[in-house]
């Protein structure tokens, strides 16, 4: 019974239902496609055509359900769906720009301080971010995504 309620409380509608299990697929296959493919073709393969009108006037509310659908998705921490920056970063970029949000996917890194033991050609860490009309968007913690040094983003320029 309590299953019957969060799906009522979580999906309104198919097309719901059938977002949620887009964003599944997408994440289950974004490990292939990182292994597989360079940064650059990948993005042109996850960067859609031309938006429907229709979809942009609807794109603040399927905002909040990609957001939504997919950080449920990566926080079960479960085989591959686990809530790793750059599944999240992709998956969003994908759905939202679907949607018609002229989103940018941002990658970055700094260097580790004060690291015990760590080689130092190994102090680095990597980072991604969406970054929409200038501002960092969707990023839970946009002071540490500053922190970053931008070393690729797509598209370059919106």
């Amino acid at each position: 019974m309590d299953t019957v309620k969060k799906i009522r409380a979580n999906f309104h509608s198919v097309q719901d239902i059938l977002l949620f299990i887009q964003i599944v697929l997408m994440v289950s296959v974004l490990p292939l496609l990182i292994k597989q493919m360079t940064v650059s073709a990948m993005m042109r393969l996850l960067t859609p055509g031309k938006t429907k009108k229709n979809m942009k006037s609807k794109a603040g509310l399927l905002r909040d359900k990609v957001e939504k659908y997919t950080d449920y998705i990566l926080n079960r921490n479960f085989w591959i769906y686990r809530n790793i920056c750059l599944k999240r970063s992709l998956a969003l970029y994908y759905f939202l720009r679907k949607a018609g949000l002229d989103v940018q996917l941002c990658f970055g890194v700094r260097v580790i301080e004060n690291q015990k033991n760590v080689p130092a050609n190994m102090n680095i860490e990597g980072h991604s971010w969406l970054m929409y009309k200038g501002e960092y968007f969707l990023e839970r913690n946009p002071e540490t995504a500053k922190t970053y040094t931008t070393t690729y983003s797509y598209p370059d320029i919106l």
